[in-house]
């Protein structure tokens, strides 16, 4: 579990909830997790710090004073598709969620609410977010962003080199597949005669820099990349 939630430790969240022990019971745990955590008592003040703060994530409880949590959706959604959402609901608020169904509701949680619960329904939320973004999670807290052609590993880029991002892009494009010492010659070396030995050197950097078991080694044929899920 820690793994799947190290891409947190650069994030905001902003979390609404009127119930003062829950608040500071989720909010504790929400610390652990996110770079930032904005904890509010009610949707005006929710709708305020999200104007203000901008979060990666938001959750909010269905129910609150002053402005309620679809309300504070709606708010938000008029102006925001992007931010996933989710709701804090009980069994017996179950049917106002089917007012939601047109707000973009990312998921939610009911009460009680337990720790495996919150942190996979934040997970989930924030994984589809990042796919959206064009970023790619490689596991172990490494995720490559397709449109700035950035690295990042717990929340902080990566410096590579052109050949190291390069050899990074060529082994995402054919994952599962191993690609062959030929191909990661011709790829990045097309006009020059290059021995074995640079190309090892260059994986060599790339583990040293983000992760050992990250590119693997298949005797006599080349690389490839870790499974995602971090198996080999």
């Amino acid at each position: 579990m820690v793994d799947n939630v190290l891409f947190l430790k650069n994030k905001t969240v902003l979390f609404a909830e009127d119930d003062t022990i829950m608040k500071t019971q989720i909010t504790e745990i929400l610390e652990m997790l996110f770079k930032k955590v904005c904890s509010v008592s009610n949707g005006k003040e929710a709708y305020e710090s999200y104007l203000c703060e901008q979060p990666d994530l938001i959750i909010t409880d269905i129910k609150m004073p002053s402005i309620d949590g679809l309300t504070l959706v709606e708010k938000i959604r008029k102006r925001d598709y992007e931010t996933p959402i989710i709701m804090i609901t009980s069994f017996s608020e179950q049917e106002l969620l089917l007012n939601a169904t047109n707000l973009s509701i990312d998921g939610y949680i009911l009460k009680p609410i337990d720790l495996n619960s919150l942190v996979k329904a934040i997970t989930k939320s924030m994984q589809r977010a990042n796919k959206n973004q064009g970023l790619i999670d490689l596991g172990s807290g490494i995720y490559y962003n397709t449109g700035t052609q950035e690295l990042y590993k717990n929340g902080e880029i990566v410096i590579l080199g052109h050949k190291e991002l390069e050899l990074i892009k060529l082994l995402i494009s054919k994952f599962p597949k191993t690609v062959s010492k030929e191909e990661i010659s011709e790829t990045l070396w097309p006009y020059e005669a290059i021995c074995e030995s640079a190309i090892k050197n260059l994986v060599l950097r790339i583990r040293k820099k983000i992760l050992e078991e990250l590119v693997v080694s298949v005797r006599g044929v080349g690389y490839r990349l870790t499974d995602f899920d971090g198996t080999k």
